[in-house]
Parts: C-alpha cells; sequence; structure tokens
C-alpha cells in the first residue's frame, strides 16, 4: 500500500507542474528538470516572465511545503536600476504567503528540496529561522562562494535556458566543493543522512516511531541535525507533506470524498486531515475543495 501511494504521490507532483503551466500562463510560467548530480537537492528551476501590458499586478498563493527557493529578479525594461545584475533574494518561510507579481517583471526561482540549501549553500536553515522572524533574504549577504560572478554573468545573457544552465554550473561547483571539504574530512561525499532518509520519511503512510528505529543515530541526534537542515523537525515535514497531497488531490480529483483524501493522505482521519490543512493552508479542505472546483468549471478564475 505505501508503494502504491508512494507513486502516486510521485505523479501527483508530475501533474501539478502540468497544471501550474495551464493556471500560471498568464505569468508566463516555465518549468526545467535539474541534472541528475543535483537532483537530490533541486527540485526544479521555475521562469516566470509576466507581460508589460499587464494593467495591475497579479497576486498568487504559495503553500509550504518543507523547502526553500532562491529567487533571481531581472530587471526589465521599465525599471531604472543602477546595475543590470538581477537582485536576488532567499525566501526560507514554511507558512502560507502571497506574492505579487508586477507587469513585465522576470523572474527565475531554484527550488530546493528540503536540506538542498544547505548541503548546496552552507545554510542552516535552524540558525535562520531561530534567530529571525524574516523569511526572505537578500542572499547577497549570505556571502554564497561565487554568487557575485555568477550575477555578472546572468545578465549578459536574456535567454531563460541559458540563464539556468549558469545557475546549474554555479550549483555543480558547489556540489563539488561540498564532496571536496567532506572527502579532505574523512567524511562521507554521498548524500547525508537526512537527505537519504527523506524519501522513507514524506511516504504518506509513514510512521515516525519505525523510522526512527531504522536510523542509525539515537531520535535526539537525529532531530537536531535534522533540524538544522531543514529547519523543521521530521515530524512537521511529514504533515506539511500530507497536505501537499491532500492539495494535489482537491485539485486533481475534487470529486473525491474528504474521507478519502484524509486516507490516501495518511491522516487517521477527516478530522486530523481538517486540524492540519487549516494550521498550513488557513483554509478548510472544504473551502479548498470548492475553490478548486469553481476553477474547474470557470478556467478564468483564480
Amino acid at each position: 500500500m505505501v508503494l502504491s501511494l508512494r507513486y502516486r504521490a510521485n505523479l501527483l507532483e508530475m501533474r501539478s507542474f502540468k497544471r501550474f503551466e495551464t493556471e500560471l500562463a498568464h505569468l508566463g510560467f516555465s518549468h526545467f528538470n535539474p541534472l541528475a548530480p543535483l537532483r537530490p537537492w533541486v527540485q526544479r528551476y521555475f521562469h516566470l516572465r509576466v507581460a508589460t501590458n499587464l494593467p495591475q499586478s497579479i497576486e498568487q498563493t504559495f503553500y509550504p511545503d518543507g523547502g526553500t527557493s532562491l529567487h533571481f529578479y531581472f530587471p526589465t525594461l521599465t525599471q531604472t536600476l543602477s546595475s543590470d545584475e538581477p537582485q536576488v533574494l532567499f525566501h526560507c518561510g514554511q507558512s502560507r504567503h502571497s506574492h505579487a507579481f508586477l507587469p513585465g517583471i522576470e523572474l527565475i526561482t531554484v527550488r530546493f528540496h528540503p536540506g538542498g540549501a544547505f548541503h548546496l549553500l552552507g545554510i542552516e536553515l535552524q540558525d535562520i529561522m531561530s534567530t529571525s522572524s524574516v523569511t526572505t533574504i537578500d542572499a547577497t549577504q549570505l556571502q554564497l562562494t561565487g554568487l557575485d560572478q555568477l550575477l555578472s554573468q546572468l545578465a549578459e545573457t536574456n535567454l531563460p535556458a541559458q540563464r539556468v544552465a549558469l545557475l546549474e554550473h554555479w550549483l555543480l561547483q558547489l556540489n563539488q566543493r561540498q564532496c571536496d571539504v567532506a572527502l579532505s574530512r574523512h567524511k562521507s561525499a554521498m548524500i547525508s543522512l537526512v537527505q537519504a532518509s527523506l524519501p522513507k520519511l514524506i511516504q504518506t503512510q509513514a510512521s515516525l516511531e519505525d523510522f526512527y528505529r531504522q536510523l542509525p543515530l539515537s531520535r535526539r541526534q537525529f532531530e537536531r541535525r535534522f533540524k538544522q537542515e531543514t529547519g523543521l523537525s521530521p515530524a512537521q515535514l511529514l504533515q506539511l507533506n500530507r497536505v501537499k497531497i491532500a492539495r494535489n488531490l482537491l485539485s486533481q480529483s475534487p470529486n473525491l470524498s474528504l474521507v478519502q483524501v484524509a486516507f490516501d493522505c495518511g491522516f487517521y482521519d477527516q478530522a486530523h486531515l481538517h486540524q492540519h490543512f487549516v494550521r498550513v493552508t488557513q483554509q478548510t479542505p472544504g473551502q479548498y475543495k470548492k475553490r478548486k472546483m469553481s476553477q474547474i468549471s470557470n478556467p478564468t478564475s483564480r
């Protein structure tokens, strides 16, 4: 049963990207897969190029799933800036938030899996989230190796595919640097224990007690390391993932009963689905389902 649901979750994820292409067509949305060596750390690259003739900004809502993002905002012809280099922001928030996309804006986002930014960028999420309420940070203040050179290179082209290639080259260099450091310290250069554990942890039917029993570390040691890399506890990430799958199910199969959705996502019952869904999305599963069904019958609504 777990393998079946796991496969279904992956399929839902792929369908969600296809749905975004339609729902966010007005934002010029497209997405790119990362190269194989980066897939343990990077989920996708997203590109937005909003039309300049839109009468006003467009607001979109985003929901947390444990991942983090690096956003590159490129200057447009309508902007007067002191530099042609993109502004780069790191977002690590784990709560629902909305963002207004201005007409003419161009954006490339690197979406990291949980723990991906720790491995590639060396960012300890626990430190950031425990010392500041700010969830969006000017990435130039993080002293990321090679970032200044990358920004100069990105400013020299306006082709999305070429910009993504430059980003990937930078990330591959960071990945190799991390591997070299690990080898020099006689540590494994392979995927970290946290990252290697994620596929088991995010299965919708996962039992935390069974999960902890299979680890080579004590529960306390693992949770400390997990929070350092992801900014979350294993239990928090598990619940975020279950709500994410519930959202995908309600979006793609809105005729499913909420009882069935709760079961498929690993919740004890519909009441537990309701509790965690509201906490993450600030709306009930019924409200979310009603909105998605309205969008299916009226595709122009958002």
